[in-house]
């Protein structure tokens, strides 16, 4: 008999520094709580990822170099999900290490031998991201060794519900299972913010400052620099956040690979010329659409910005209706999934995205009332 998922290995950082190896765990990131513009951010993207989910567990990665906050982001990430009712399966790449042995058979200042040698990306395929995937048991392991004391683990076997949110937070996570991942989040962090930043989180762990800066300087960095000029993971991420300053992340895109577009369903003022250029910077060339199910009704908006921009304090907003029949017609526009990330920050907190199918018979995503996902999860 399985045991239910259980929560990943979770390591004392004064343990950990028995390693010599800088942990995936960035507690904090210099982030005091979770800000408004943070919080609203990891909610998008939770949104998002529960609409497009199918009937298995849906595997997304939360790809970064060194230092770039994945640990904290993966763990509000989890938590936004339960929230909204899904189940979360959370892994961490340090229960994915290759022993210390290999991780520094290379020399302990070598990039390659973090770059190719830290992760066991093949066991993390074997283990979860395999069973997790199409076709596969949903029996999973959630760590092969523990990092802070080099041993070997084998954990009893954990079954995954079939429609489970599986976050696993790591580096390199694009550089041999690109194809693997259902949704990549990728924390655009530069190089030598997060080398700051990793210096400062890992200084006690590392043997002081001068010593950190200097295995960042010859180890760790160096081979982010490599994955991020062999790989371009943000261009290949489904969804790209900036993230130099934790407490302000930026949404740059969602929904798909760089240059990629998608269908959005506007029954409200991102149908207004004005409101178009202030979100995405031009004018839109949409045609007419429906859907039916839904009664449109009408909200408050408090948001000054908002206002402003669309000239309204009040904005429609649809719910489902009792009457199937019921329609709301609007526009269909074809954007970018920059252009949908832009469109996520603009509509207020009282709105949440999901995917609707159009009288036509397209599927494009609309913005509902919130508390009508809040009562569908």
């Amino acid at each position: 008999m399985w045991a239910r998922p259980v929560p990943p290995l979770r390591v004392a950082r004064e343990a950990v520094a028995a390693t010599d190896e800088p942990s995936e765990a960035d507690p904090g990131d210099g982030v005091q709580g979770v800000g408004d513009r943070r919080r609203r951010v990891v909610a998008r993207i939770a949104d998002h990822l529960l609409a497009v989910r199918t009937d298995r567990p849906w595997r997304v990665a939360i790809d970064g170099i060194t230092a770039a906050g994945k640990t904290t982001f993966a763990d509000e990430l989890a938590a936004a999900l339960r929230a909204r009712g899904a189940p979360v399966v959370r892994i961490s790449m340090d229960g994915f290490h290759h022993p210390r042995a290999v991780r520094h058979r290379r020399g302990r200042h070598d990039p390659d031998g973090y770059y190719l040698d830290a992760y066991d990306f093949g066991a993390l395929a074997e283990h979860v991201l395999g069973p997790l995937g199409p076709g596969g048991d949903r029996r999973y392991r959630p760590a092969v060794i523990d990092l802070a004391t080099d041993t070997v683990l084998d954990p009893q076997w954990c079954e995954a519900p079939g429609d489970a949110v599986v976050v696993v937070d790591g580096s390199f996570l694009q550089r041999e299972l690109r194809a693997v991942w259902d949704d990549v989040v990728f924390l655009d962090c530069s190089p030598d913010v997060a080398l700051a930043r990793g210096v400062e989180r890992d200084a006690d762990l590392l043997g002081g400052a001068g010593r950190a800066r200097e295995l960042f300087a010859a180890r760790y960095h160096p081979a982010c620099r490599r994955y991020l000029d062999e790989h371009d993971p943000a261009a290949s991420a489904t969804v790209v956040v900036g993230h130099d300053d934790p407490a302000r992340p930026e949404l740059r895109r969602i929904g798909g690979r760089a240059g990629t577009t998608t269908s959005l369903f506007s029954y409200g003022t991102l149908q207004q010329p004005e409101v178009q250029v202030h979100t995405f910077g031009r004018h839109l060339a949409g045609r007419p659409a429906a859907v039916t199910g839904f009664a449109q009704s009408w909200i408050a908006i408090a948001d000054p910005a908002v206002v402003a921009a669309s000239g309204l304090d009040r904005h429609p907003v649809v719910t489902r209706s009792d009457d199937p029949h019921a329609e709301v017609t609007g526009t269909v526009f074809e954007i970018t999934t920059d252009e949908l990330a832009a469109a996520d920050l603009y509509e207020v907190d009282d709105y949440r995205r999901t995917l609707a199918s159009c009288t036509s018979g397209e599927a494009a995503w609309l913005y509902v009332a919130a508390e009508l996902l809040a009562e569908d999860g």
